[in-house]
């Protein structure tokens, strides 16, 4: 579906906390936003121009002020709150198309819940977090990769109904005055009949982190399919559609929001084979062919997440500088926080020679073989003789 400029937007009713011109606006206080712009300029103070020309926070230490007392790992659940509502009724009911307007309806409603004014922490390279949902859904995610920092996740609904799961690599870059980023990685939800529905999120800004106000915008294309079904979804974020004029002649058109989607199940193998509109704003509502499917106004329970009583060690509650914020104390946070950050590069560091080693033991082992020196060998991969392999 074509969303040219000069197809006429639908109005939706947004949250209190949607920007008038579009995305979310956290509630800050102005201490706080001071206290942030205050850490920003000092990190631009130390890395110079490089911070606002897409240099990789994810790899930069930041001060313990900007973070709240939970690890990325929980915080993934967030998006998630409505799982027990629309994952449900997509497992429950059998019809393909109805199935992923569920599924589109549970990944969209969900980012109405992740502006938060901090950040949570990394996650420590085997660190894991283990929930559930007052509905018996099983939550399971793990730090699976420390550079590039990815997540592993896999949730397990009622009698396992569905199988919800993925890995998602979090980045993060500065740009000017905004955080550019988010997860990359496709979602799995995975039904008993063999049907898995795949999406991928769009990218997500945090505008105003050095002067005006702070605000997070979603933009680009949402991509969802089904295989199994011959079905997708594109969904654009950000659109270029407009209002209708309310004046006269020479009144001026006045664009929707930037929260305001709009897109189109089609047949995967034929795109021209519309099955359903979808439109909406992710601080509104979701919408399918003018029926509503999800409203902020209708105060749906959000679910949240239930520690278990017996985690593994590795569990993110265990972590020492999150239980210092948690408990109000900043400076032993920080001082653990740099602990931990520590261990993690001398960690990597072991890691690197260990492949190292093993790669020169492989080397000898295949050298002996050949009946040549490793010297020899190294130089014949290098010029890619076919003899070496």
């Amino acid at each position: 579906m074509s969303l040219a400029a000069d197809e006429q937007g639908k109005v939706f009713d947004r949250m209190p906390e949607a920007v008038e011109t579009g995305g979310y606006m956290p509630v800050m206080t102005p201490e706080l936003i001071e206290e942030q712009k205050g850490i920003v300029w000092e990190l631009l103070r130390q890395f110079g121009q490089a911070i606002t020309q897409g240099r990789d926070l994810t790899a930069v230490s930041l001060p313990i002020q900007l973070f709240e007392p939970r690890s990325y790992l929980e915080r993934l659940t967030d998006a998630w709150v409505y799982g027990p509502i629309f994952l449900t009724r997509a497992a429950e009911t059998t019809d393909p198309v109805e199935r992923m307007k569920n599924v589109i309806t549970f990944a969209i409603s969900g980012l109405s819940n992740t502006g938060y004014p901090k950040k949570p922490f990394n996650p420590i390279l085997g660190e894991t977090y283990q929930a559930t949902w007052p509905d018996g859904t099983r939550i399971l995610s793990e730090q699976s990769s420390h550079h590039p920092p990815v997540t592993s996740w896999q949730l397990f609904g009622p009698d396992n109904s569905y199988h919800f799961y993925g890995n998602g690599e979090w980045a993060a870059s500065f740009s000017g005055n905004s955080i550019s980023g988010g997860q990359k990685g496709t979602h799995y939800v995975e039904f008993k009949d063999g049907t898995v529905i795949e999406y991928d999120l769009p990218e997500v800004h945090v505008r105003g982190m050095i002067y005006g106000d702070r605000f997070f915008e979603y933009e680009g294309m949402m991509l969802v399919r089904d295989k199994k079904n011959d079905l997708q979804a594109r969904i654009q974020f950000k659109t270029d559609l407009y209002f209708p004029k309310s004046g006269g002649w020479f009144s001026m058109r006045k664009k929707v929001p930037t929260d305001y989607f709009k897109g189109s199940i089609t047949a995967l193998s034929d795109p021209r084979k519309v099955y359903s509109v979808v439109e909406g704003s992710w601080v509104g509502a979701v919408e399918f062919d003018g029926k509503t499917y999800w409203d902020w106004k209708q105060s749906l329970e959000k679910a949240k997440p239930i520690p278990v009583d017996t985690p593994l060690p590795s569990d993110s509650r265990y972590r020492e500088d999150l239980v210092h914020l948690a408990a109000g104390k900043k400076e032993e946070a920080g001082e653990w926080k740099y602990t931990l950050e520590q261990k993690q590069r001398a960690d990597r560091a072991l890691r690197a020679e260990g492949r190292e080693l093993r790669r020169k033991q492989a080397l000898a082992a295949e050298a002996k073989k050949l009946g040549i020196t490793v010297e020899e060998l190294e130089a014949r991969k290098a010029a890619n003789d076919p003899k070496s392999s």
